[in-house]
């Protein structure tokens, strides 16, 4: 019977705790929470808020058809995002479309968010993956009072074919169409 060999785990990595049911808003990791983690718009000092709202109804969009444009405000404009409590350095706003229904918020199966371009966008903006979401990221400035003017994105419908190559997504959350955008920005902490 000779003797067993084990793989050793190498002496510098470190095993972390496992993620508990009571979500804090801090994260001591260079890598930011899954797009369906809970966050609060506030803490501490720092506050996430919409200073002016969207139109409580906007077109989607298919990738086949032209865009529809920026989602507008209720107002006329756009939406406007401002960071209270922090004016240290440029942060980065990340927004994605989210589910509006009962349960807990989560990147909608079958809308994404999409970048608008052209002379009349005045926000820099850039596309992103996290997993299979689309997130747009739009700078938080100083200088600029950390607002951001969201006049860069659009909704984009994914294809029911597109939709049908996911597991998990049903026929049931095909006809939810209410959406709300997501927005959230990871401040860094000194401690």
């Amino acid at each position: 019977r000779g003797s067993m060999e084990y793989l050793t785990v190498p002496s510098p990595f470190v095993w972390t705790k496992a993620r508990t049911a009571g979500h804090s808003p801090v994260f001591r990791s260079s890598a930011l929470p899954p797009l369906d983690w809970p966050l609060p718009s506030q803490y501490e000092q720092l506050e996430l808020q919409m200073e002016v709202q969207p139109r409580t109804h906007h077109r989607a969009h298919y990738e086949t058809e032209g865009s529809r444009g920026a989602v507008k405000a209720a107002a006329g404009g756009h939406p406007v995002v401002k960071l209270q409590g922090y004016t240290e350095k440029p942060l980065t706003l990340q927004m994605f479309i989210g589910t509006a229904d009962e349960r807990n918020l989560r990147p909608h199966p079958f809308y994404h968010i999409h970048r608008i371009t052209g002379k009349m966008v005045s926000t820099a903006s850039q596309e992103a993956m996290v997993g299979t979401t689309k997130i747009l990221e739009v700078p938080l400035l100083p200088e600029n009072n950390m607002t951001a003017n969201i006049d860069c994105a659009g909704i984009l419908k994914l294809r029911n074919s597109d939709i049908e190559l996911r597991k998990g997504e049903t026929d049931i959350g095909r006809k939810n169409t209410r959406v709300k955008l997501v927005f959230r920005v990871y401040v860094p902490q000194a401690n």
